[in-house]
């Protein structure tokens, strides 16, 4: 009778150490998380571009099409200055020339106030695919691109690659509470910049203008601002 007892009683620990096991590999698996670690899957940030269409773009060029490798969007915190990421990895912009805004990531970051976004143009790596080939034609640096503008110059079609990788950083002019109600901060980008030297026209197909072409592609990038209705102009805060 003893046996028969001891024999039951073993089953029945058995049988809860089960349940223990079975319960409590369902309660890890059942946290989720974004791709920044934050443990919250609610995405309380998002980010759209908008092309500047307010500006002229010098009446030789015609941009048919612009398109960037951004990597690692983050914003950083006040007054810690810690950053969070809304995306990790690269993803493809592609720009609306007639001045469209459009959202391009969103994500989960903790409450608080943020003072900057900082985002890169990417270049992709040596062993890198990019979800876009047209930005990895070999594995050669002088085949892998981070800003690509096809158009026309004085008639002649162009295709403008650029080969370097930058890293953007951008104040907001007011600093942006985001709380579990979603924030969208809105980067204003101005294309008119990007083929001019000074009042000179650059010839997109011209070699010799390709340091200046690049860094007006990064200074191009002027503006941020918390946009939740999303029409291209700053939210009062």
């Amino acid at each position: 009778m003893k046996i028969k007892t001891l024999a039951a009683s073993i089953v029945i620990a058995a049988f809860f150490l089960l349940l223990l096991t079975i319960f409590g590999g369902c309660g890890e698996d059942s946290v989720s998380s974004n791709n920044n670690g934050n443990g919250n899957n609610i995405d309380n940030a998002s980010l759209s571009i908008k092309a500047d269409n307010s500006a002229l773009i010098p009446f030789s060029i015609v941009i048919t099409e612009a398109k960037a490798l951004i990597n690692e969007v983050e914003v950083e915190q006040e007054p810690s200055g810690i950053e969070h990421h809304i995306r990790i990895g690269p993803f493809v912009v592609f720009f609306n020339m007639n001045g469209a805004l459009i959202t391009v990531t969103s994500g989960s970051i903790p409450e608080g106030l943020y003072n900057k976004i900082k985002f890169k143009i990417h270049k992709p790596e040596d062993n890198e695919t990019p979800p876009d080939p047209e930005f990895k034609e070999g594995p050669s640096g002088n085949q892998r691109f981070s800003f690509i503008i096809k158009g026309s110059y004085n008639g002649s079609n162009f295709v403008y690659k650029s080969k370097k990788s930058v890293n953007l950083v951008i104040n907001f002019p007011v600093s942006i509470n985001f709380q579990q109600l979603q924030r969208n901060i809105t980067v204003l980008v101005n294309p008119s910049l990007w083929f001019i030297n000074g009042s000179i026209e650059l010839d997109p197909r011209d070699p010799d203008n390709e340091n200046i072409i690049d860094d007006n592609i990064k200074n191009s990038f002027k503006k941020a601002f918390r946009d939740d209705n999303k029409d291209g102009l700053p939210d009062d805060n």
